[in-house]
């Protein structure tokens, strides 16, 4: 990742994250937030670009987090 530190984000690009990884899906984590699918998947899509990295796989059944996804939701967490 490079030096997410000092990349600001919108409070809502880490909730839907720590929501999807939580979940293991962008659309339960929308359900369990209240909004679109299509909003999480943006947001993450978003993020990962600035961060420069993929945090989730993606398959069929969900999504579950990459190494760098891993160490992202330790300090997203701490962030929220």
């Amino acid at each position: 990742m490079n030096g997410s530190a000092h990349i600001p984000f919108e409070l809502r690009h880490l909730r839907y994250f720590v929501a999807a990884a939580d979940h293991g899906s962008f659309r339960k984590a929308g359900a369990a937030l209240g909004v679109q699918e299509s909003a999480i998947s943006r947001r993450i899509r978003d993020l990962e670009d600035r961060l420069g990295a993929s945090l989730f796989h993606r398959h069929s059944g969900g999504v579950f987090l990459t190494q760098a996804g891993q160490r992202f939701l330790r300090q997203a967490r701490r962030a929220l």
